[in-house]
């Protein structure tokens, strides 16, 4: 491999886990190290946990609540698990995976990127 290549992975946008498929819409190609940091952060959970997970997040402005809806698709009723509970590996996830982004640029970028795409993440200020 060149040193200047960037090795990529398919992540499952609906972890197969919790019944999703090999379809385009649910997958989405990205950076190996940043499919670790993912999984670190919300494992193979379904989209109201990370919800729930981003509304306790240490890194959320007090002023801003997240929202999750499903818009189209199959409803996912099972949960997920699978993820860091250590606090060293979460920081280091959370700044390694988003970087320098606002908070509201970083739900769009989970929206667009990582998300299930039957749910949508909102912001509520």
């Amino acid at each position: 491999m060149c040193k200047d290549q960037i090795v990529t992975e398919e992540h499952h946008r609906r972890p197969r886990s919790l019944g999703g498929t090999e379809n385009r819409a649910n997958v989405s190609y990205v950076i190996s190290r940043d499919h670790k940091n993912w999984h670190t952060l919300f494992g193979n959970m379904n989209a109201y946990q990370i919800c729930c997970q981003l509304n306790k997040c240490t890194y959320k402005p007090p002023a801003l609540k997240i929202t999750c809806k499903f818009i189209n698709g199959v409803e996912v009723l099972k949960s997920g698990e699978n993820y860091s509970k250590k606090k060293t590996k979460i920081s280091y996830a959370w700044y390694s995976l988003f970087k320098d982004m606002e908070f509201e640029e970083i739900i769009k970028y989970i929206n667009n990127v990582w998300l299930d795409p039957s749910y949508h993440l909102y912001v509520i200020k």
